[in-house]
């Protein structure tokens, strides 16, 4: 089954690398099919703000590896994985910077990093936890529905990238719309759920067994199965941490095939609604009337050559400019046509050696020229030639077509 979805994923990949319209979603359908061929898991930690998501992350890796606190600390996605014990922050610009453990708030915290003013894409810890020395990738996610709008955007962006999750409850709160609303949209991604239910030790044996009855109903209910692996877990004590760590290592020894085939036909289905969505925007950016277009293709023309002029005045850091004006320069394709026009970031490691400045000019002007060609190739700007356009439409229509039949053919 794995290799059909695999087979799917290459040939999704291969239609959307031959257009740049689309060129955002063949790199996330190359991603997939990575993770496909790796065969290695991620599983997430998610749920509502301050149910305990990093001290039970803890319990589970058996290393205080994650702050907690009274506050919410969590604002970052933080990757754990097997490894000499080390911190690194990556940050949306390519920079990769080691940094101690005592600093990791300054990172991934709200209070000190407000809607991730420092721009970390994500955090990657390395531990020796038995729990992760299989290759397994465990996640601790921002938790959702607190004040801070950044963390739940930041929670909802990463669910798509999980493909087990651990949906975290608690006795001291029945299920609420913020969850439900939550899981619902987390079940079209993940191909695993275990539901763990925590703070036990806070409650006597019958609300206990009353809160896990009347959750096990909403759950089977919410998400169309009979079969809930629910867990009663504290994270203060440690109760109930093995069982539900047994279970998931269980699960990815003996179905872990599985458990990434539905995730990855899940993700597929998700990756080609966007790429027709993109088309759609495409066509919508490619009718408007020319007065609006030369508008907009001005103020590329007016954020190319601003890029270009501050290129010239930088005299270090080439990389890590070059990779913020790709960011830039993203960004602006998106406000103006409402497309994703991704570009790869390079990493780039703390104490890299830099390129010298007319290597770094050379690239700039090279990406802004590229945009420039490629924006008026994929919208027809100012195109006259009647069979460049018919020609154009067809390779979109033909485009369409193709990525709804794998669609279809999807279970």
């Amino acid at each position: 089954m794995n290799d059909t979805v695999l087979e799917k994923a290459k040939r999704t990949y291969e239609l959307l690398a031959a257009d740049p319209a689309v060129s955002g979603q063949a790199q996330q359908a190359a991603a997939l099919i990575e993770k496909l061929e790796s065969q290695e898991i991620t599983v997430s930690m998610i749920g509502q703000f301050k149910r305990g998501k990093s001290s039970l992350s803890n319990r589970m890796l058996e290393d205080e590896i994650l702050p907690v606190g009274i506050v919410p600390i969590t604002s970052a996605v933080t990757k754990v994985v097997y490894g000499r014990r080390a911190a690194e922050v990556r940050f949306l610009n390519g920079v990769v910077e080691e940094i101690p453990f005592d600093r990791l708030s300054e990172f991934i915290s709200e209070q000190e990093n407000a809607d991730n003013r420092l721009g970390v894409e994500e955090v990657v810890l390395h531990t020796q936890s038995e729990f992760l020395k299989n290759g397994l990738t465990f996640v601790d996610t921002p938790g959702v529905g607190s004040f801070h709008k950044n963390n739940t955007e930041t929670a909802y962006h990463y669910m798509k990238e999980s493909d087990a999750v651990i949906f975290l409850l608690s006795v001291d709160s029945p299920i609420n719309q913020i969850e439900i609303d939550f899981l619902q949209s987390t079940r079209e991604f993940a191909g695993k759920f275990y539901f763990a239910v925590n703070k036990t030790d806070t409650v006597g044996q019958a609300d206990l067994d009353a809160y896990m009855d009347y959750c096990g109903k909403l759950l089977r209910h919410m998400m169309q199965t009979d079969e809930i692996a629910m867990f009663p877990v504290s994270a203060k004590s440690g109760e109930g941490i093995d069982t539900l760590k047994n279970a998931i290592l269980r699960d990815c020894r003996k179905s872990a095939g599985e458990i990434l085939t539905s995730s990855a036909e899940k993700k597929l289905r998700d990756l080609i609604g966007s790429a027709l969505t993109q088309l759609d925007f495409y066509w919508k950016a490619m009718n408007m009337e020319y007065k609006e277009l030369d508008d907009r293709f001005a103020a590329v023309s007016d954020a190319v050559a601003s890029i270009k002029g501050r290129a010239a005045d930088l005299d270090c850091l080439f990389e890590v400019h070059l990779n913020e004006m790709k960011l830039e320069l993203s960004g602006k394709v998106k406000e103006l046509f409402g497309m994703e026009y991704r570009y790869e970031i390079e990493e780039l490691p703390m104490g890299l050696v830099q390129m010298d400045k007319e290597d770094f000019l050379g690239q700039v002007d090279a990406l802004c020229d590229d945009l420039q060609k490629t924006l008026s190739g994929i919208l027809l700007y100012r195109e006259e030639n009647a069979y460049a356009v018919v020609r154009r439409i067809n390779a979109i229509n033909r485009l369409s077509r193709s990525l709804r039949r794998i669609r279809d053919g999807l279970a």
